[in-house]
């Protein structure tokens, strides 16, 4: 079958996407775990000790899913009317802010410890809780998309805004540069839009709208055309056909310049402030990592645990937000901030079961209540 013949006219692919849920389940799991390590080491040079490989290894599905997904999602839902983005947008922005403060400011308040950012703190104790992360950013791209559904704006030229971010990210990210101080609260502000040498990827703001809109974008396109995918069987093989080739060529492409594909990715600076040619690499990763889980889920989806992953899944933004206050106030209570250093990697799984059971009973919990007051 050729490839334009895999896709209808109609809208044919409209149930539950099982490669999206094992997708999503790994990326909530990396990113609780790169947060872990996170909190108990934390270094800006890149080096081959097994912590720094295991902490940035994590980040090659993680937060890039987690945006990929959630355009893809969008494309999904019915609840995707201008007004429904707008208000999603404003809670995620909301509760990003929430978050700084019950993962930073008020562990720090309780027990006087810097729960993890300590280089931030130290400038100024409460400069954290106007730093953007993950769900900052979730909050402006679901604006970006309550502005071009009310302007109706065609799937290309979507796109192309996009493609246009993109480009303005990676200018910004080689001109502006600004020294960190304690009165650079509106730079947390303009952060959010385009990257800041020493604001982006220290902690001020980790994810810019420019640098990373092109991730729920391109999510959005793909579930709108896996929606009138007729064989999503061999669509996904033709995906990892085109795919691996492209990342195998990227690869080599890095080597003949001399340079180690795998040890720029993982440098937390590349990893935030993206540019161009990363994006392509980490869209590519994505491209081969959905479609080996739409072929592994093809099996594993009539076994029992299936069920788990589909509850990780679903609430991966729940875990995300519980995660990250447990891991504050473990890392106050510890006074870990960065400077608590462990060679036992056993005791960096240890910690992460310890935050992954807690986020689970929270999770539990919250569902118990909200089923108590639906009866």
């Amino acid at each position: 079958m050729a490839f334009r013949n895999l896709f209808s006219t109609e809208t044919v692919n409209t149930g539950r996407q099982p490669a999206v849920d094992l997708c999503k389940t790994v990326s909530i799991i990396l990113m609780i775990l790169c947060h872990v390590f996170y909190a108990v080491k934390y270094t800006n040079t890149p080096s081959l000790t097994a912590s720094y490989i295991a902490h940035n290894l994590v980040r090659l599905l993680g937060a890039q899913f987690f945006m990929f997904s959630m355009g893809l999602g969008l494309a999904y839902t019915r609840n995707d009317s201008p007004k429904c983005c707008l208000r999603r947008g404003i809670i995620l922005l909301l509760t990003g802010y929430l978050l700084n403060f019950l993962r930073e400011i008020l562990p720090w308040m309780i027990f006087g410890n810097y729960p993890m950012f300590s280089s931030i703190m130290a400038n100024n104790k409460f400069l954290m809780l106007l730093s953007g992360d993950i769900l900052q950013f979730a909050g402006l791209a679901f604006l970006f998309f309550a502005f071009v559904k009310y302007f109706k704006f065609s799937n290309l030229t979507i796109f192309l805004m996009a493609i246009v971010f993109t480009i303005i990210g990676a200018f910004c990210t080689n001109e502006i540069s600004v020294k960190l101080s304690t009165d650079n609260f509106y730079f947390s502000f303009i952060g959010l839009f385009i990257p800041i040498k020493n604001f982006t990827a220290s902690g001020y703001v980790c994810f810019s709208f420019c640098n990373w809109i092109i991730y729920p974008v391109t999510g959005w396109i793909f579930g709108k055309l896996l929606r009138h995918c007729m064989n999503p069987d061999k669509f996904y093989w033709y995906l990892l056909l085109i795919s691996v080739p492209l990342l195998l060529l990227a690869w080599s492409a890095f080597d003949a310049a001399g340079k180690n594909m795998w040890m720029i990715l993982m440098n937390p600076l590349t990893y935030h402030q993206q540019n161009p040619v990363i994006l392509a690499v980490y869209m590519n990763i994505i491209a081969v990592a959905i479609s080996l889980a739409h072929i592994f889920s093809n099996y594993f989806v009539k076994f029992k645990f299936w069920g788990i992953i589909k509850h990780l899944s679903s609430e991966l933004p729940t875990l995300y937000i519980a995660s990250w206050v447990v891991i504050g106030w473990i890392g106050a209570l510890l006074k870990m901030n960065h400077t608590f250093i462990t060679k036992d990697m056993d005791n960096v799984f240890w910690l992460f079961v310890v935050v992954l059971v807690i986020s689970e009973i929270y999770v539990g919990v919250k569902n118990f209540l909200k089923k108590r007051r639906g009866s």
